[in-house]
């Protein structure tokens, strides 16, 4: 803008020589020598005059230089950028009533203009919505179903990318995962051969396609899936046909086998070693019975001898025999199917259970916040039963309360009375005691039933208020607690998009493909400093993934890094993130290869991106990652596409395009924002002719701020 400025200002400081010179030319013939002479000595003979007639000149021009560009020029150019925006990306987004009065008349119109467009496209959108609420009743309706499903559920294209997965899935094919440090991630348009074994997978489909040449209406194809760190999934595809019965894709379905396969595994083992071990045995008293029929006038000392061999391999397989009762016993304890229960349920039910059975009236106290168990209701209720009977002999307790309290990982039922205290040896003595008889007819004691579920029981001295308890302490259910917490946050289980159905091509040329056709992870880094090269470290991730021109909040990545010194207090007061709260947090070698594996197959965007870029190279080395992707940057995507806008912060931006900014300063908050502003930039690129990636990085190295964005 300044040099065009000069160049206007240069042209009307010229002009008035020009004319003159011009004029002086066309009429030198009719011009006197004398009067002539008498011009091109007036510079030297009246200097003062010439000067300032001069200045005032060149003062005029470049006033109305000034005047054209700066009153005009740019407020026209800013117009018409904001004008853009409005059209194309932010409805809400009005111009600045500045400027001179015809600029003022200008902006006021376009935004009177953009007042009744927004009025009328509400409207329109309102009756749109109401067409369109039945299918998305359904649409919630379908993933509240899918979010619920015990099994875990996930919908691919013929490419095995994935359209729709629930919690479920998600949590079988990571979690195992995760704890051997191969972890992967489950996400629209992901490849499920990630997780599933492509010749496993290629093998079921095979089998399905035979089929339905062959007209079968109904296929279901099982297999039997091994996973990281000793994880067996059993699995079935079912075909999803078009109305044409052509094959559009296919429904995977998944349950956790592996206790149950763990199970067989080793009940097969006591039964080969019943039938191996007793086959000798067998063997041995076949041969002594043989020979005693085959010699009939064998004398007394040789019958006896072989009637005491009989006798020896008999007891020999009686004691083999008790032996595998009590392994096989134990295996039954140990795998006894429990339920889930709400914590609050168990109490109650313990409750009426005392009073019922036991004549005593029991105080029940739980949390309001749902807390989940997997427990043997009956046995937990036995045991409770059976320690109020005890202590009421040997205690002397009265008024008895069993308060439910969750610290962590871990729920305590703890059982409190008025009366003497409970010895510890006491508790030892009634933990051998038998409290029930489970369904196989084996009798479990007090301490084997708080064992199998994982626990602890122990007795405290009275406290504060002089009343002694017991406490039993029991693992809190994780399925049901994550589902929980995932339900509460996600709403309506996870997303989907069917419209991948239709996409049945990667796309390869990226370079020149559109940009609302690739998929996208979006990130940014909270560090230690602003200098990469000058020993500062990453010290929290975040990132968010972009897919199909969509925004998917569930599939992000959040993770704090542990740096190797401490993160200063200057830092500390933008991002609030202090050395308590990266310690025992991934370091930067664990936390990069992770991220390395989530941005798979994308494009990474972020604001002011090649700063986090910077750093993620400098740590190449030291992780063995190296993030060769291709990358846009949101600033310089702005200078692009407003160039005449003061303001490019971050807020600014997003303020232009109607975004609104949470969790400034976090790295996943800042990643979430800088997505939805991508997001608005697209159009705004297209309008311009800027409509593929190779485009949108031309014209991003094109801009003057790329010059100054090298780190």
């Amino acid at each position: 803008m300044l040099g065009k400025a000069v160049v206007l200002f240069v042209a009307v400081a010229v002009s008035p020589f020009a004319a003159i010179m011009v004029t002086a030319f066309l009429l030198k013939e009719e011009i006197p020598a004398d009067r002539l002479a008498f011009l091109a000595a007036l510079p030297a003979s009246h200097p003062g005059p010439f000067a300032l007639g001069l200045f005032v000149i060149v003062a005029l021009a470049w006033a109305i230089a000034a005047l054209v560009t700066y009153g005009y020029i740019a407020p026209l150019r800013s117009i018409a950028e904001g004008t853009r925006v409005i059209a194309l990306s932010n409805r809400r987004h009005r111009l600045s009533d500045e400027g001179s009065r015809e600029m003022r008349e200008v902006a006021s119109s376009i935004n009177a203009l953009a007042d009744r467009f927004l009025a009328v496209e509400a409207d329109v959108m309102g009756r749109i919505q109401e067409a369109r609420q039945a299918l998305e009743e359904e649409r919630n309706t379908l993933s509240a179903l899918v979010a619920k499903l015990t099994q875990g559920v996930l919908v691919c294209n013929p490419e095995g990318r994935i359209l729709l997965y629930n919690p479920r899935a998600q949590k079988l094919l990571e979690a195992e995962a995760r704890a051997t440090g191969a972890a992967d991630w489950v996400g629209l348009g992901r490849s499920i051969e990630s997780f599933i074994d492509e010749t496993q997978l290629a093998h079921a489909l095979e089998h399905i396609h035979h089929r339905l040449a062959a007209g079968d209406a109904a296929v279901l194809v099982p297999f039997v899936v091994q996973r990281p760190g000793g994880q067996t999934l059993s699995a079935h595809v079912v075909p999803v046909l078009d109305n044409d019965r052509r094959f559009r894709g296919y429904i995977l379905t998944l349950e956790d086998i592996t206790q149950r396969a763990g199970v067989d595994a080793r009940r097969t083992t006591l039964l080969q070693t019943l039938t191996e071990g007793q086959r000798s045995a067998i063997a041995s008293v076949r041969a002594a019975v043989e020979t005693i029929l085959t010699f009939p006038d064998m004398d007394e000392d040789g019958r006896q001898q072989f009637l005491g061999a009989i006798r020896d391999e008999a007891v020999k397989m009686s004691g083999r025999l008790d032996a595998l009762e009590v392994e096989y016993a134990e295996e039954l304890k140990a795998h006894v199917p429990f339920q889930e229960m709400l914590g609050s349920e168990l109490v109650a039910a313990i409750g009426r259970s005392v009073r019922e059975t036991g004549g005593v009236d029991l105080e029940v106290d739980a949390p309001l916040d749902p807390i989940w168990l997997r427990v043997d209701t009956l046995a937990i209720e036995r045991s409770i039963l059976f320690l109020v009977s005890q202590l009421s002999q040997a205690c002397s307790a009265s008024a008895l309360s069993l308060t439910l309290e969750q610290r962590g990982g871990l729920v305590g039922l703890a059982l409190s009375w008025s009366g003497a205290p409970l010895h510890g040896e006491a508790l030892k003595r009634w933990g051998l005691r038998n409290v029930m008889t489970d369904r196989h007819g084996t009798s479990l004691n007090l301490f084997e039933v708080i064992e199998r579920h994982g626990g602890a029981i122990w007795a405290h001295p009275p406290a504060i208020d002089g009343r002694p308890f017991v406490r039993v302490v029991l693992p809190v259910s994780e399925g049901r607690q994550g589902a929980d917490r995932d339900a509460a946050e996600a709403g309506y289980g996870h997303d989907f998009d069917f419209r991948l159905f239709e996409e049945t091509t990667q796309v390869v040329d990226r370079m020149n493909a559109p940009l609302s056709k690739l998929s996208y992870t979006v990130i940014d880094t909270e560090t230690t400093g602003l200098d990469p090269r000058g020993g500062d470290e990453i010290i929290a991730i975040g990132a968010v993934r972009i897919v199909n021109g969509r925004l998917l909040r569930r599939e992000i990545f959040d993770s704090l890094v542990k740096p190797k010194k401490p993160i200063p207090e200057a830092s500390r007061a933008i991002h609030n993130i202090s050395n308590e709260m990266v310690r025992g947090m991934p370091p930067i070698s664990e936390a990069l290869p992770a991220l390395h594996r989530f941005v798979e197959d994308t494009v990474i965007v972020g604001h002011n991106v090649d700063f986090d870029m910077c750093f993620f190279a400098l740590a190449a080395d030291e992780t063995g990652v190296r993030f060769d992707h291709h990358t846009l940057d949101t600033l310089l995507l702005e200078h692009a596409i407003h160039a005449n806008q003061e303001d490019k912060s971050l807020e600014a931006i997003a303020r232009r395009l109607g975004v609104a900014v949470t969790a400034r300063h976090s790295a996943l908050g800042d990643a979430v924002t800088a997505a939805e502003i991508f997001l608005g930039m697209i159009p705004l690129l297209e309008e311009r002719g800027i409509r593929t990636l190779a485009e949108a990085k031309a014209a991003s190295a094109a801009t003057p701020a790329a010059r100054h964005h090298q780190y």
